[in-house]
């Protein structure tokens, strides 16, 4: 499964970085086939944001290093000078978190999980 990163990098600038998950097939469920599935990572926290369309924020660094899955809706993110389009079905890793950090516009309303890890 592929998720956008979302990074500081040494300028102090955002980037977006193109990435996949890796996974393995696996036993997950008890009497049941492995299934293809990625390392575990530990989590912090585990919110769902509603942010209505028209919603848009100033250039912030990402309040903590946390992957961000939009479930329904669509935003614009701008990173540097590159701006991409997000939409249900998207995950992004925000590591973002110290710079200039990165801008988000919701284009329609957003339903967001929010995985803080």
């Amino acid at each position: 499964m592929k998720y956008v990163r979302l990074y500081s990098a040494e300028d102090g600038r955002a980037r977006f970085e193109d990435l996949e998950f890796a996974s393995a097939p696996r036993s997950f469920v008890p009497h049941a086939p492995p299934v293809n599935l990625s390392d575990p990572l530990t989590a912090t926290a585990f919110m769902i944001m509603q942010v209505p369309a028209g919603w848009t924020e100033a250039a912030h660094p990402s309040p903590a290093r946390q992957f961000v899955i939009f479930l329904g809706g669509s935003g614009e993110g701008t990173a540097g000078s590159e701006t991409r389009v997000f939409s249900a079905g998207d995950v992004v890793l925000l590591e973002d978190t110290f710079g200039q950090g990165h801008v988000l516009t919701a284009l329609e309303d957003m339903t967001l999980a929010v995985v803080q890890l």
